[in-house]
């Protein structure tokens, strides 16, 4: 999941901004990088929700179980309200920029503004709303693992921390989530692939 999630903010690099290159702007929405990109990162969100779900199965079993539940029910709700929002920004300025290209020049304007959050206050409450929902069950899970005592803390806590982290829209605190997420799910794999069964 971090690896997915990290890939379009790494393409996105140098890529011209709508208001100074319409154009240029377009041609990258457009072409197959981007749409590669997208697929990845919402893929990228589906395998952080398994893989949340997967952490949740094993905290269910420790003394923090109502912890890893509250940490479950709220990534579940907030992955699924990040879904849409980042499907319908990325598929929206897709098809503005298709209109663009085929000669509508009027909706350069309006390229570029689905994803900006000052837009309108109804994008900045929504997205709102669904990073502090992660944020939510990003710091129960974090808790969680730190209190079952039976899994590295430090694990959970950078598993938390990239969850929540990744869930923002700034490049920068993007990749320092995917960099957590690789980091503290590998931990927590190896940790839990290591230990001695139960049975």
């Amino acid at each position: 999941a971090g690896a997915l999630t990290a890939v379009p903010w790494v393409l996105s690099l140098g890529n011209p901004s709508a208001k100074d290159d319409p154009e240029g702007y377009a041609r990258g929405l457009t072409s197959a990088a981007h749409a590669v990109s997208g697929y990845l990162y919402l893929a990228g969100l589906i395998s952080l929700l398994f893989g949340l779900l997967a952490l949740y199965a094993y905290l269910a079993r420790t003394r923090a179980s109502s912890g890893a539940g509250a940490g479950m029910i709220a990534s579940v709700v907030g992955i699924a309200l990040a879904l849409p929002a980042f499907g319908i920004t990325r598929l929206g300025d897709t098809v503005l920029a298709d209109l663009y290209l085929d000669g509508h020049r009027d909706l350069g304007a309006a390229m570029g503004l689905l994803p900006d959050l000052t837009v309108t206050y109804r994008t900045t409450a929504y997205f709102g709303l669904f990073v502090v929902v992660c944020l939510i069950g990003a710091i129960a899970y974090a808790v969680a693992v730190w209190k079952s005592g039976s899994r590295p803390r430090w694990a959970g806590v950078l598993v938390g921390a990239g969850f929540g982290l990744s869930m923002t829209l700034s490049p920068g605190l993007a990749w320092a989530g995917a960099l957590c997420l690789v980091i503290g799910g590998v931990w927590l794999a190896r940790n839990v692939s290591q230990a001695p069964s139960a049975g």
